[in-house]
């Protein structure tokens, strides 16, 4: 069985409404805390696997560095560069969907 987590990403502006949104869906990520240390150790110890991440409404500008998922979506890119199977992240861009 799969775990599915969907992010609504028009309303992530900060680091902190990602880790919100992670958390409203998964309550036992607070305790890792609110850092890329602690969502790294969560996706690769933590975490029912395997998992589809949906990111909902995301604008390219939101990837661009510097910006709050950037770093967020390096981490998760690069556990799933070392388990392809066990991790999908799956992004809707105004309405078209990429794997």
């Amino acid at each position: 069985m799969m775990f599915t987590l969907h992010f609504d990403c028009r309303d992530i502006k900060t680091r902190d409404d990602f880790y919100q949104q992670l958390c409203q869906q998964f309550p036992a990520y607070s305790s890792f805390g609110y850092n890329l240390d602690g969502l790294w150790d969560w996706l690769t110890g933590e975490l029912p696997l395997p998992l589809t991440c949906h990111f909902h409404g995301l604008n390219p500008q939101q990837l661009k560095a510097g910006q709050p998922l950037a770093a967020i979506f390096a981490v998760l890119h690069e556990a799933q560069t070392e388990q392809r199977d066990l991790y999908h992240i799956v992004v809707d861009y105004d309405g078209d969907v990429e794997e």
